[in-house]
């Protein structure tokens, strides 16, 4: 779906309704996968904090920074508009600041995705938005003039660092990244499970901002270093200021981990709670790579510790990958699984 989002930021401009840009424009592309028609428009900075998308824009020879940062503006930005609400609002109205007098914003998402509502966020602004509609996505794009400052501060808001608590735990969170609001339940339960006898060098696959890997680090002193990664660039960031503190060395990595980490020797074990999700779609894919990966990253007789939504079919690939699989437990919708390399 996100390679139909980036298509669609650019139809404006491919029906002709919006002039493209002239040569020297600076142009902000933000959220947006590579797509051949949208790196024509490059010609400023191109924001992408998922490591599998940012990869591919740098095979391009493209240049790619993870956030936005500094108050340089911006003739024109488009904006891939993320599904979860409070993250969406917040890169609209980063964005919106983010340009010039006259500006040109390009907002696009599907209908089901936040898409049916961009206009009434655009409207709330201070917007003036035209919108096109195509493949079940719109694309909504305004020319900035004057907002309404009360909701640009309202949905400013929504990308502040907040505070969420486990019982006597405290963990740094924001929207954008996964479960930014609560505790996620599988992840819960296999904090529960988790050994008391981990030691050496061990890793958290799909850390997030940093549950698991607090968890596996105050029930096992003995752990020497702990890998901590994930492919969203600003949940590595959170689980950074999570583990701060631990005796325990700890290093928190933005990778894909649908392939091998560089430059790390077999690790002793691993803890993880795949994603499954590409937008609204399930993809077992995601798991099934997870686990490959960490088969190829552990030493032998290393033990993994993974918890995954009961209906996933995932004993088949940990069967493959691994002498040997217990299930541990299944409940509230959730099974967890031990094995062994």
């Amino acid at each position: 779906m996100n390679s139909l989002i980036s298509k669609m930021l650019f139809l404006p401009f491919d029906k002709g309704v919006l002039p493209f840009p002239d040569a020297g424009k600076k142009t902000l592309i933000w959220g947006a996968e590579y797509d051949p028609q949208i790196s024509k428009m490059y010609t400023g900075q191109w924001i992408q904090s998922f490591k599998p998308y940012a990869d591919i824009i740098k095979v391009q020879g493209l240049q790619i920074a993870p956030v936005l940062s500094g108050d340089r503006l911006y003739s024109i930005i488009l904006c891939n508009v993320p599904k979860q609400k409070e993250a969406a609002k917040y890169r609209l109205a980063r964005s919106v600041i983010s340009l010039e007098d006259g500006g040109v914003i390009v907002a696009a998402a599907a209908n089901d995705a936040g898409g049916k509502r961009l206009e009434k966020w655009f409207k709330e602004l201070g917007l003036k938005p035209f919108s096109l509609s195509k493949s079940k996505c719109r694309v909504v794009w305004a020319a900035k003039g004057t907002l309404d400052t009360n909701f640009i501060n309202q949905f400013l808001e929504y990308g502040e660092v907040q505070k969420i608590k486990s019982g006597d735990q405290e963990f740094l969170s924001k929207a954008g990244v996964y479960g930014w609001n609560k505790i996620d339940a599988g992840s819960e339960i296999l904090s529960s499970l988790l050994p008391s006898d981990l030691r050496g060098i061990g890793a958290d696959f799909g850390c997030g901002y940093g549950y698991l890997s607090q968890a596996v680090l105050r029930y096992n002193q003995k752990i020497s270093k702990l890998y901590a990664f994930d492919a969203e660039y600003e949940a590595v960031e959170l689980c950074q200021k999570n583990l701060a503190g631990f005796e325990q060395e700890v290093e928190c990595l933005w990778h894909d981990l649908a392939y091998k980490p560089d430059g790390i020797s077999p690790l002793d074990w691993i803890i993880m709670n795949p994603p499954f999700h590409e937008g609204k779609e399930t993809n077992i894919d995601i798991g099934q790579k997870f686990i490959k990966t960490a088969s190829a990253s552990l030493r032998k007789n290393g033990p993994l510790m993974v918890v995954a939504n009961a209906h996933l079919p995932y004993e088949e690939i940990l069967n493959q990958e691994f002498s040997a699989v217990d299930k541990v437990t299944e409940e509230q919708g959730f099974k967890v699984f031990k094995a062994i390399k």
